[in-house]
């Protein structure tokens, strides 16, 4: 026997893959599930919610990088919106030249130029507990039912576990910040490699020098 809404649900697995809101039912508190295409369902209430799909993007970004920016405008044509978070370590390890204020230029510059709007920006410092990092990011963050990774197989892992729907990316352009900073540091053409916007924000605040200073 169908519950309400079942019927609905059924009809959209042809369409697009089911996505859980966490938390999503104002009633109870419980997930609910759907997709862009139908409406979302608590199993519990029988009561139908009209979500935005919402996607996050987590990364260094040390620094902002043509692969960044196109796994961003990739997610746009899955989700409505997302949410970018830069994180911020835990320690110096050295690997990061750049502030989470710097980062957020960076990219703010990058999209502003691509005429990119739809989309928030957050700096969360990480925390040594894996089991508690998708709580944390959760909360300083608004509601979210995709996650969009890269390399990044911990963080995958951690929130396919958590109940969200996670895409992959691959690697865009065979980039990576580690070859860019690497290009700073020895005065080669890195400009090529990155969003016309994060160049002109990095050019401006002379932070290829601060690269140049950690080796």
């Amino acid at each position: 026997m169908n519950r309400p809404g079942d019927e609905v649900l059924a009809e959209g697995r042809k369409e697009l893959n089911l996505v859980t809101v966490k938390q999503g039912c104002e009633l109870c508190g419980s997930d609910v599930t759907g997709n862009r295409s139908i409406k979302y369902l608590c199993r519990r209430c029988n009561v139908l919610y009209d979500f935005k799909m919402i996607g996050l993007f987590i990364g260094r970004f040390q620094p902002f990088h043509k692969g960044h920016l196109q796994v961003i405008r990739n997610a746009l044509e899955e989700v409505e919106a997302i949410t970018i978070v830069v994180a911020i370590p835990l320690r110096d390890t050295g690997r990061d030249p750049f502030t989470a204020e710097e980062r957020i230029g960076m990219i703010q510059s990058a999209l502003e130029k691509e005429s990119i709007r739809n989309y928030d920006i957050v700096a969360i410092k990480d925390i040594p507990s894996d089991e508690e990092y998708v709580n944390h990011v959760r909360a300083f963050t608004k509601p979210f039912n995709v996650v969009f990774v890269g390399d990044n197989k911990l963080n995958e892992k951690l929130f396919r576990e958590a109940g969200f729907r996670v895409i992959t990316s691959q690697r865009f352009f065979n980039l990576d910040a580690t070859q860019i900073r690497d290009r700073m540091r020895k005065g080669e053409e890195w400009e090529h490699l990155v969003p016309a916007g994060t160049v002109d924000y990095i050019k401006e605040h002379d932070l290829v020098d601060k690269v140049k200073d950690r080796e």
